[in-house]
């Protein structure tokens, strides 16, 4: 679209150029441009029985709406209300006491690790049952002899140690 197509005012040409001198002359005539029947005209009577007309007006009722209704608040009421039930019902059998069976071996075995109970292996295999101990675990992975005797080599300083039957 054209944009001179979109402009609806237009003015005539030279309009502006005699502006200044047509508007001094009209306000230098002496008549009024206002109609004088039509404009600015107030009914007979109008002042005298505005008092009465002013109070049927105030006598009559009007309708008043609260800003806040009391649904909005019983609604309000009634959501806290049920979140605080859903919330104590989900926590009502928390109570349990939890068992060494329920920790996870991991669990175990981190505290373990971060905790020096300063204990040997002897003193902690005199206190685990035997009966809870599977020697398939061990046994799984078939151990070489070289990492064996590496493992001796670096770890015992005694080879009479090693021998358990010569101490009986």
């Amino acid at each position: 679209m054209n944009k001179k197509n979109n402009i609806p005012f237009k003015t005539p040409k030279g309009y502006f150029n005699s502006f200044e001198e047509r508007l001094m002359d009209k306000l230098s005539q002496p008549e009024s441009t206002f109609p004088e029947e039509s404009a600015f005209k107030v009914p007979d009577n109008y002042f005298e029985t505005f008092n009465d007309r002013l109070q049927n007006k105030l006598e009559t009722e009007t309708k008043v709406i609260p800003l806040f209704s009391y649904r909005k608040i019983f609604a309000i009421a009634a959501s806290i209300a049920a979140i605080a039930i859903i919330a104590l019902g989900y926590n009502w059998d928390s109570s349990q006491e939890l068992s060494f069976n329920d920790l996870a071996n991991t669990d175990i075995e981190a505290y373990f690790e971060n905790n020096d109970f300063e204990l040997s292996p002897y003193e902690i295999a005199e206190v685990l049952p035997v009966t809870d101990t599977e020697f398939s675990d061990f046994l799984s992975s078939p151990i070489e002899s070289d990492n064996l005797l590496d493992y001796l080599n670096e770890n015992v300083s005694d080879f009479d140690e090693l021998n358990f039957y010569e101490n009986e």
